[in-house]
């Protein structure tokens, strides 16, 4: 069935290449030899998600806008990426320790990169989705969302069951706002802190974290407040790369 709805998009995109923007599901499966009703029943589904958009009048099917969505949110992590990769790789220098960048995903938070000491296997943590009422690097992003995004974020996990007790919640996150950095122990790893600081685009908007995650035996307080003031070097620095004017942050009180 994937492989099909695969083999749909595909001929859709060839076919803006023919100079003929819109097919029925009879010419399409007359050109990839399947049934009618398979072809009709695909193109319904896709549809519904928005990878093809129907003509209401001449009831044919050209590609949907969620593709273009899709291929911009790409381009955007890899932006941010390379924005932030010297940036992380001097805060792994400074810290030795694992330096994390995540990016918002509607109301999750998604470990995209990651760099460490040493040459080691791709880490376990890329690629995995969580809250973004859980841990530092979701958290802090959470808390720079404008205030209509953030209440709306947290009433949709308060729904799901994400978050227990949604007024600790709002009282951690507002100072997490005022401070510019977060802190984490034992929520995404049992013995280890996190540390992270939110990371802005051009538009002043919250694009990604960067943040530390340590063993929590190696932090004492004098460790945690230089590993504060790295983060928030590095966030920076990832920020001013995405044409994010400079602004003072607030260092943590211990």
């Amino acid at each position: 069935m994937i492989r099909k709805s695969a083999m749909l998009l595909h001929a859709l995109r060839s076919a803006d290449y023919m100079e003929k923007e819109e097919w029925s599901a009879t010419e399409m499966g007359c050109r990839l030899n399947m049934s009618v009703q398979t072809v009709h029943r695909l193109l319904s589904s896709l549809e519904e998600y928005g990878f093809v958009a129907k003509n209401p009048e001449t009831k044919k099917f050209r590609l949907g806008l969620s593709l273009l969505k899709l291929g911009m949110s790409i381009k955007e992590n890899s932006s941010i990426r390379n924005s932030a990769i010297l940036a992380m790789e001097k805060l792994m220098s400074q810290t030795k320790e694992k330096v994390y960048l995540t990016v918002p995903e509607g109301n999750e938070g998604v470990f995209i990169d990651c760099v460490q000491p040493g040459f080691t296997a791709l880490d376990e943590y890329i690629g995995v989705r969580s809250p973004l009422s859980l841990g530092a690097a979701n958290k802090v992003m959470l808390a720079h969302e404008s205030r209509e995004n953030r209440q709306k974020i947290m009433q949709n996990l308060y729904k799901k069951g994400e978050i227990i007790d949604l007024k600790q919640l709002e009282k951690n996150i507002n100072i997490i706002a005022k401070c510019g950095v977060s802190i984490c122990f034992e929520e995404i790893k049992e013995g280890n802190t996190e540390i992270a600081a939110p990371i802005f685009s051009w538009d002043n908007r919250v694009a990604a974290s960067i943040s530390v995650i340590s063993p929590s035996s190696r932090l004492d307080e004098q460790e945690i407040y230089m590993t504060i003031q790295y983060v928030q070097d590095a966030a920076e620095e990832a920020s001013r790369n995405l044409g994010w004017r400079a602004k003072e942050y607030k260092v943590y009180s211990i």
